[in-house]
């Protein structure tokens, strides 16, 4: 499979959740072996490991934040190299979902490019576990989530989903982030949650849903989303089946931590 980026240079523009400021975002086009590369006042910043700064209230890199619904909207629409010029401090909510992402990048057209695709494919199980969650990667043709969560009002939920024979932008790319509305005075407090509203995010309350949700499970598909949005930042498209219990983004990024040095560790086995 060859590598791919967009067809033509589009614009969109938003508010932040957090910090309820403009943004204003330019993608364009990048060569074969590129990667996904934000750029912001003029520095790049690949959407890589290593640039990961903090993963409270979303995975933000080097003056970044909330990156996990794009990178998750490129990772499932096989985009390899686009170039993101990033004039504010966090990605746009837009909605609170993946789906205008999917939308704006569907439009701006997909090209395949002359270098092959890049895969990571795990040789053996990586498992990951804390008090209250877990995280385990498998070996797998092929790329899979199954997640399970349990939250106060909603219960327990649990979705899986194939990327080669689900449909990203129909199941996955639609859910919202969510939060309870008790946390939301103590949020702002914190600087947090200016810009949320709504429109942009489904709320929670201890007996229910108190907007209408997309989906009767819309946090249980919000989190695989998230979860597909960190592991992007593997820069290779991951071949692996990943199960997940109430994980969030700082074991996620964990994950990716000892997937890379898994690889590196083969890499010289094998050299």
């Amino acid at each position: 499979m060859k590598q791919r980026t967009i067809g033509r240079a589009f614009e969109l523009e938003g508010v932040g959740i957090h910090a309820s400021q403009a943004v204003h975002l330019a993608f364009s086009p990048a060569p074969a072996k590129s990667g996904v590369v934000f750029i912001k006042e003029g520095a790049a910043v690949p959407a890589l490991l290593e640039n990961v700064k903090d993963t409270r209230r979303g995975t933000s890199l080097h003056g970044i934040a909330v990156t996990e619904h794009l990178l998750a909207a490129l990772f499932a629409l096989g985009i390899d190299n686009i170039y993101v010029e990033v004039r504010g401090e966090e990605l746009p909510a837009l909605d609170g979902s993946a789906l205008p992402y999917v939308e704006a990048l569907a439009q701006a057209g997909i090209t395949e490019q002359a270098a092959e695709k890049e895969y990571i494919a795990l040789q053996q199980p990586i498992h990951l576990t804390t008090q209250e969650a877990s995280l385990t990667a498998l070996p797998h043709d092929g790329f899979k989530v199954d997640f399970m969560v349990n939250f106060p009002g909603v219960g327990e939920q649990r979705f899986s989903f194939d990327l080669e024979k689900g449909d990203f932008k129909k199941e996955v790319a639609p859910a919202r982030t969510f939060g309870y509305i008790e946390e939301y005075e103590l949020l702002k407090e914190r600087g947090l949650g200016q810009g949320a509203s709504f429109e942009n995010a489904l709320v929670l309350g201890k007996d229910g849903y108190v907007n209408p949700p997309r989906f009767e499970d819309e946090p249980v598909r919000h989190k695989a989303l998230d979860l597909i949005g960190d592991l992007a930042l593997l820069g290779k498209m991951l071949r692996a089946e990943v199960r997940a219990s109430r994980s969030g983004h700082e074991l996620n990024i964990e994950l990716c931590r000892r997937i890379r040095a898994a690889q590196k560790g083969g890499s010289r086995r094998n050299g």
